[in-house]
């Protein structure tokens, strides 16, 4: 089954430093065993929700910022058996290879792809998308055999990136701000409905919430895009895994909540499995 597992969905210094989302980020078992953004806790939350970190065959990072290449080397060193043998690819964008000692790049192979430049992980094939204003970032899109998966990444908005997100299964979009707070580097839910809307995804997801999102309630803020835009979107859960193929999505079995995350739920998920088309 190819899935997506969220071991992460907090943004943002002040969501990182308390931990009121997780800020792990993004399992893909797509063909290949893929960790996205391995921020702070990556490991450790791999672990809490059953994934294979000795089985990883990619490690993808798509810019400088901590809550996105802090736990890259540890999961290159559970990728490479503990530093024993080269193994695996290391994909990255440019400014954040200097972040990663030679050491560890020394075990695997090294991938910093230009914008729209297209490559493959053994035989999935993946193209690196451009950001706009945010440090030299990149986001991806993933052509599975179940269908495109696009991740913008942090961005902040451009009518010019649409177009990298059409024709997608599956829109990721890093949404830090609800509605009424703008920023230049950042999405807010207004510019999730203009993307969502104008991209029209099967499925759009919502994550990498920042502290005025959770406060806004998550939940509420994928229903008025839903709404707008006329697509499915839902906001992700820490721990929530998405059967790529069925777009259903269920909880964890190993899902622990700590502090504050459960009462950033909206309501109460009586069954494991939800539908979601």
């Amino acid at each position: 089954m190819n899935s997506i597992t969220f071991l992460g969905t907090g943004g943002g210094r002040f969501v990182i430093l308390s931990q009121r989302r997780y800020s792990g980020g993004i399992w893909l078992d797509i063909g290949q065993r893929i960790i996205l953004d391995p921020g702070p806790g990556s490991l450790i939350r791999a672990l809490q929700y059953g994934k294979r970190c000795d089985k990883l065959d990619a490690v993808f990072v798509s810019h400088k910022h901590l809550d996105h290449y802090n736990d890259a080397e540890i999961m290159m060193e559970a990728m490479t058996a503990g530093m024993k043998k080269k193994h695996g690819t290391l994909v990255i964008s440019g400014p954040a290879l200097e972040y990663i000692s030679e050491y560890h790049r020394s075990m695997a192979d090294i991938i910093t792809p230009k914008n729209n430049e297209k490559f493959k992980i053994n035989e999935l094939e993946i193209q690196a998308i451009p950001t706009y204003n945010h440090f030299e970032g990149i986001g991806f899109k993933f052509f599975t055999s179940d269908g495109i998966i696009t991740y913008t990444s942090d961005t902040g908005f451009h009518e010019d990136l649409i177009g990298n997100y059409k024709n997608s299964k599956i829109l990721i979009l890093n949404v830090i701000f609800p509605t009424g707070k703008s920023s230049d580097a950042h999405l807010n839910t207004m510019d999730a409905i203009r993307i969502v809307k104008e991209a029209k995804p099967e499925i759009a997801i919502i994550q990498h919430f920042g502290m005025r999102m959770l406060n806004s309630n998550p939940y509420l803020e994928a229903k008025k895009i839903e709404m707008e835009s006329g697509v499915k979107t839902i906001a992700a859960r820490d721990g929530m895994a998405i059967d790529i193929e069925k777009l259903t999505s269920a909880e964890s079995d190993n899902m622990i909540f700590f502090g504050n995350h459960s009462s950033d739920f909206s309501e109460e998920k009586s069954d494991k499995q939800i539908k979601l088309m």
